[in-house]
């Protein structure tokens, strides 16, 4: 009889955006490495592809307020949990895949009912300073920072392995549990480079332009006010183009750029760019629209706190800086002409094939 595993994920939907690009990555991966296995796949989303086993979740804010009470995150709701745990005393899965660190309080369960099974944890983020932060900025997420909190700790505690994506979210792994084993296993996202030719593409702005791409998501936000009050204004005919879902309801308060929101074919924006900017400042993980630039053999100019798990891609590829006026000269310096080598690293060091082996490598250490 084949073994099997559970892929549990929060983040398996159609749309994509940052963590569900990686959690499809990672679950080609998986398949790829576990080809004797047989594979389950459980999504923890309102909107679940359809090509997973959806999950109950709750339907509203206040739903999920109300779950988090009784310290169940990621929108899994009391009715989800139950149909989670049912699942795998009923199976009992030798692998059990948990795509993010906020389905802890299913662990103790999970031991006592399926005592064979393996549980592995995905950290896409360390998920408890960053709400911790929202939480002092906005009372109501007090609740969500309990049950995150509660989950993190649960899941550190008693997943056999844990993997991180970058160094700095290991170290700190290792110091809540120094008898963990855990790992370190950048991002990756699926190849979606077309090789074609600018001049075939529509235009999408008469003038070179620096290319910012992101959600509407508060660092994503922050960003899109940094590169538009202290970098757009003092351009010399280039512009700056923003994508992404959702911020094209900003593009009112930010004038000095050309936000676009949500496109068919981010291809074409990419192709077109001089440059890639992420000049974040805030959040947790690794910025997975690096990785996509670099696939798109785009060099990228990034805040160094963006820049956090792209260690061994250098300089000349990656500009690391925190400085405004080196920002906006190599925004008004690049050229869309320099041969980058953008795209050899995203090859080797962030695509499904690259991470393949550290995903085996890691799974042999619990087998």
């Amino acid at each position: 009889m084949a073994k099997s595993l559970f892929y549990i994920s929060p983040s398996l939907e159609d749309k994509n955006y940052g963590g569900s690009v990686v959690a499809k990555s990672n679950l080609e991966a998986l398949s790829r490495v576990l080809q004797s296995y047989s594979t389950t796949v459980l999504s923890v989303n309102r909107n679940a592809s359809s090509d997973c086993v959806k999950v109950p979740t709750t339907h509203n804010k206040v739903g999920t307020a109300l779950a988090n009470l009784c310290l169940l995150c990621a929108t899994l709701s009391p009715k989800g949990a139950y149909f989670l745990i049912s699942r795998i005393r009923k199976e009992q899965p030798e692998l059990i895949w948990l795509d993010s660190s906020l389905f802890g309080i299913l662990i103790p369960l999970i031991r006592f009912l399926s005592r064979r099974s393996k549980i592995i944890c995905y950290f896409h983020n360390i998920e408890t300073p960053i709400i911790k932060h929202y939480a002092k900025r906005q009372p109501s997420y007090w609740i969500s920072y309990l049950a995150t909190a509660a989950n993190e700790y649960l899941s550190i505690k008693g997943s056999d392995l844990l993997i991180a994506i970058q160094q700095t979210d290991e170290a700190i792994l290792k110091r809540r549990n120094s008898s963990a084993l855990t790992c370190c296993i950048p991002v990756s996202i699926k190849d979606g480079f077309r090789n074609i030719q600018v001049q075939l593409a529509p235009r999408h702005v008469d003038i070179p332009y620096a290319l910012f791409v992101g959600s509407d998501f508060p660092p994503n936000v922050e960003a899109l006010a940094y590169l538009n009050f202290k970098i757009a204004p003092r351009l010399n005919n280039k512009r700056i183009i923003a994508i992404g879902n959702g911020i094209d309801k900003y593009a009112h308060q930010f004038k000095n750029l050309d936000v676009r929101g949500r496109v068919d074919d981010i291809a074409d924006f990419y192709t077109q760019a001089q440059i890639v900017v992420a000049p974040i400042f805030s959040g947790g993980g690794m910025k997975v629209k690096i990785a996509e630039a670099l696939m798109f053999n785009k060099m990228v100019l990034a805040s160094n706190f963006a820049a956090v798990g792209y260690e061994d891609v250098p300089n000349s590829v990656l500009i690391r800086t925190d400085d405004d006026e080196t920002f906006l000269n190599t925004i008004q310096n690049c050229d869309s002409n320099t041969d980058s080598k953008a795209r050899e690293y995203y090859l080797r060091l962030f695509s499904p094939y690259a991470i393949q082996q550290r995903i085996e490598q890691a799974i042999s250490r619990i087998e």
